[in-house]
């Protein structure tokens, strides 16, 4: 957390590079949760391109198809020790990261642009804004199946320890939707996230792949976590759960395609697998409806403002 002085001494790199920037950028290095950077970091450094001759972004393998226009460069920060929010690595830290990527690559004239500055509302409302786009890729060929599901499965440095959906809730939830005949597949980074046996298997690093399988599904499913945020920016609809309405209230302000969500339990991150099983069926009928079975896109363009800073 920032003190007050401390915010205040961070106005003046945010003015001085929202009113004079210099040649290049270097975005980062973004080292905080994958659902900050999909709902907030990626949204700021997109609406940056164009101050500049040519921005490079330093984030975590594989997050390149977020920044189409930019030079995207990885950084080895392993996720599970990388902390909440926007990471738990010290300013000065990251600061040093980026001036030794401009050495490597032999740039000159820069600024940083790395997430302390919009470490409030007020920063963020005075000096900079969002700019979201929808991710659309071709399907995995097959057909529409009709649910993705997203189990996490990552124990992370910090007092967050219970949010992984139990195994064997999962093997007992997709047995369910297997014997209903519901067409399913998992995606998720292959390291922090389980696919069970008998499912689709479409977890990957790449974010285009996850993308392509998120356009193959009618709905999302699981737990809350950070690829809900990228089912959003696809204009998905999700259906989760999660142990708290506050987990849930971000979610409702960080949907800027307004796609349908469905709120399967919001007290806990271990619902029974009948009660989720139930939900998804109810959800799917819900959707079909308002699509006109699944004639019409769920989303709406274009993106709205975020209600949520």
């Amino acid at each position: 957390m920032f003190t007050a002085v401390q915010k205040i001494q961070l106005t003046l790199p945010c003015a001085r590079q929202r009113l004079l920037p210099r040649r290049h950028l270097i975005a980062g290095p973004y080292t905080g949760e994958f659902g900050y950077e999909l709902m907030q970091w990626q949204g700021y450094v997109r609406a940056r391109r164009s101050a500049y001759e040519s921005v490079h972004v330093l984030t975590y393998p594989g997050r390149d198809y977020l920044y189409e226009g930019c030079t995207v460069h990885h950084h080895d920060v392993e996720l599970r020790t990388a902390g909440y929010n926007y990471g738990s690595m010290p300013r000065a830290e990251k600061i040093a990261m980026a001036h030794r990527l401009a050495e490597k690559i032999g740039l000159e004239n820069y600024d940083i642009f790395e997430t302390s500055l919009i470490c409030t509302r007020y920063h963020k409302m005075l000096f900079w804004r969002r700019d979201f786009r929808l991710f659309q890729e071709l399907p995995r060929p097959g057909g529409f199946r009709d649910v993705a599901f997203h189990f996490r499965a990552i124990n992370k440095t910090g007092p967050d320890k219970s949010r992984n959906y139990h195994p064997d809730l999962v093997h007992e939830l997709v047995e369910k939707c297997r014997a209903a005949g519901l067409r399913l597949l998992c995606i998720g980074h292959p390291n922090y996230s389980l696919c069970p046996d008998g499912v689709e298997d479409c977890r990957s690093v790449d974010l285009r792949e996850t993308i392509s399988a998120l356009c193959s599904v009618r709905l999302l499913a699981g737990e809350l976590s950070g690829p809900f945020h990228l089912a959003n920016l696809c204009g998905l609809p999700t259906a989760f759960f999660a142990d708290g309405e506050w987990r849930i209230e971000n979610c409702r302000g960080w949907n800027p395609f307004r796609v349908p969500l469905y709120v399967i339990a919001n007290d806990t991150m271990q619902p029974p697998a009948e009660l989720v099983f139930t939900k998804l069926r109810e959800s799917l009928a819900d959707l079909a409806q308002r699509t006109d079975g699944f004639q019409r896109p769920p989303y709406t363009l274009p993106a709205q403002r975020i209600s949520w800073v």
